[in-house]
């Protein structure tokens, strides 16, 4: 079964063709400049153990507690994988820009990852605007 090995958040995640996802500026906590606001910033999410030659549904959430901000659904495309790794070790790297996520409150949010209705990972990030005391 597919698992999470890795979620990092950033500021920027970017794909670099042959090389893979790269992520600037990582970060431990969120911290807008104002919460209740908007906030700019993005995820690196390496899955392992995920056979590469056929398709995959995947569901990403965001939350805090039972309001969701952010979500993202559809498929893992197949690819060609010449690699010579076990099984275990072959996946994808992820990296995903969310715009402008309206965060209303503090707090720790959960970031979820499904692949093919099975829950392979997931992480929290506390959030606290830098407005707040």
């Amino acid at each position: 079964m597919a698992k999470v090995a890795d979620i990092i958040f950033c500021l920027n995640a970017t794909n670099l063709p042959g090389q893979g996802a790269c992520a600037n500026t990582i970060l431990t906590t969120i911290t807008p400049d104002y919460i209740p606001g908007l906030y700019t910033f993005s995820v690196v999410i390496t899955i392992l153990a995920l056979d590469t030659t056929s398709n995959h549904a995947l569901e990403i959430s965001f939350a805090c507690g039972e309001e969701e901000v952010a979500r993202i659904e559809g498929e893992i495309p197949p690819m060609e994988d010449p690699s010579n790794l076990p099984a275990e070790y072959k996946g994808v790297n992820l990296s995903i820009n969310w715009n402008n996520i309206n965060f209303k409150t503090e707090g720790e949010y959960c970031i979820r990852i499904v692949v093919d209705g099975d829950e392979v990972g997931s992480k929290t990030v506390f959030v606290k605007g830098k407005n707040q005391e």
